[in-house]
């Protein structure tokens, strides 16, 4: 049995060697070549292997010195991938859930059933990139599948690493910007561009109908419903404009028919940004687009909200470069919160916080990181919601209830004590820092905390549902 085990291999190996010799002019076009490295006679090292293979190894720490051939690398990536199609990936919100159901369905069949093209660990690479950003306390959802650019992705990611096997790279980025790209194709680029894109309707576009829903899906802000479930109906009763600057979404105008219905920023909030509306009547008036009545009042309203905006520049002057204390001063109480020095005179007291209504402190030129540095206090109510604030600084308490929802906040720092309730539903903090008293009931729904965190912390109500 020995012999013939050995007699048997040297035949493989002979009439392997003999059809791939240069000056062998014979052809078996239907001979598949005998598979050599099913034996192996050593330890396979990292160098065996080679473009998104080699990667794999070192994203996900395997040792190649525990396997014993190239295809156990493809059987571990395959359990990997299957690893992925198990887990859970719930949202904050039941909505979320169900649209990252169907995109990730689409993403899983097409990658590992409908196209066998792309072995077990370009699979990996190509699912895990997707499901990477999607956790339960965001609702992130899963890119748009192309399966023109994902090609494209995916040999010039494997020519890339066979040239240079270290070379750092970011599928998810590589796939965003050819994503982008192959839709602005009159552009130089989907990740610099500014300028308006203009998606047309099914019915002025019947024949590229799926190809215009996917381009307004990847172009669509991750706050318009536009991103995904909204994005066929829509465009099947009018364009889509969409006004890009560097390449990200910032106005959103929706059609039906051909009159404008409405015209979205990046909160989603039904009002047209300050910084924006003089961009979209330039573009209005290019285009001579009709207005519906809902479309003409957001103008007025926008246009009114840029009055008041120029008022504020002109009454704060100099003080927006917040050089001294008394400049916070001025600015704080321009916005209605009663700010006044505290005891020592090294900090700011005052009333509440919260954005100014209908539009931003940057819209005004103030720097709103810098502007709340100077807080020590604050006597009743905080809320941080579209806040640019990254921690609390030097703040110690806060009278009344604190809201910390769609806040960028990661630490409290200096806190200490919230008056009454604390909402922590889908925040980003992770760390309470000094925090010591909460008087009142606290929501952790699909954030970053736990009860753990707070087990050092007085509160004198209980964890609650999310707050509305």
């Amino acid at each position: 049995m020995e012999i013939a085990n050995y007699l048997n291999f040297t035949y493989k190996k002979n009439i392997n060697s003999h059809f791939n010799q240069p000056n062998c002019n014979m052809s078996y076009p239907n001979l598949a070549p005998l598979k050599q490295d099913s034996i192996s006679f050593c330890a396979l090292k990292k160098s065996d292997f080679k473009g998104i293979d080699r990667a794999i190894i070192e994203m996900f720490k395997i040792n190649p010195q525990q396997l014993k051939t190239k295809e156990d690398l493809q059987e571990i990536a395959k359990q990997k991938v299957d690893e992925l199609k198990q887990k859970d990936y719930s949202g904050r919100l039941e909505e979320t859930k169900i649209q990252r159901k169907a995109m990730l369905g689409e993403w899983f069949n097409y990658v590992t059933k409908e196209n066998d093209a792309y072995s077990n660990t370009q699979q990996l690479l190509i699912l895990s990139s997707v499901v990477k950003d999607l956790k339960e306390n965001n609702d992130n959802i899963p890119p748009v599948l192309n399966k023109g650019v994902l090609a494209d992705c995916i040999y010039e990611l494997e020519s890339r690493l066979k040239e240079n096997p270290n070379g750092k790279f970011d599928f998810n980025k590589m796939y965003q910007n050819k994503l982008r790209e192959s839709f602005l194709e009159d552009f130089s680029t989907g990740e610099t561009m500014t300028g308006w894109v203009k998606i047309p309707s099914k019915k002025n576009d019947p024949d590229n109908f799926e190809h215009n829903v996917e381009k307004l899906k990847t172009l669509s802000h991750k706050s318009w419903c536009t991103k995904s479930y909204n994005a066929r109906p829509y465009l099947a009763k009018g364009d889509f404009h969409v006004y890009l600057e560097n390449g990200q979404p910032k106005l959103g105008v929706r059609f039906c028919g051909d009159v404008v219905e409405e015209i979205q920023g990046e909160k989603n909030d039904s009002k047209i940004p300050v910084k924006y509306i003089d961009e979209f009547k330039i573009h209005m008036q290019n285009e001579n687009l009709k207005l519906s009545d809902k479309a003409n009042e957001e103008i007025k309203d926008a246009e009114n909200r840029k009055i008041a905006v120029e008022k504020i520049k002109k009454d704060l002057g100099i003080s927006v470069e917040l050089k001294t204390i008394d400049d916070a001063l001025k600015v704080l109480n321009c916005f209605g919160l009663e700010a006044e020095k505290n005891e020592d005179g090294t900090g700011v007291v005052i009333s509440s916080y919260k954005q100014p209504d209908g539009f931003s402190f940057e819209d005004v030129g103030v720097n709103e990181i810098k502007l709340f540095k100077f807080v020590t206090k604050i006597k009743n109510s905080a809320n941080f919601r579209h806040s640019q604030i990254t921690n609390l600084g030097n703040l110690k308490s806060i009278g009344g209830a604190a809201d910390f929802r769609d806040s960028q906040i990661t630490s409290l720092e200096n806190l200490e004590t919230i008056g009454a309730g604390a909402n922590f539903f889908g925040s980003q903090i992770t760390s309470l820092g000094n925090l010591r008293i909460i008087n009142g009931y606290i929501c952790i729904e699909n954030s970053k905390l736990s009860d753990n965190d707070f087990a050092n912390i007085q509160y004198a109500g209980k964890r609650m549902l999310p707050w509305v």
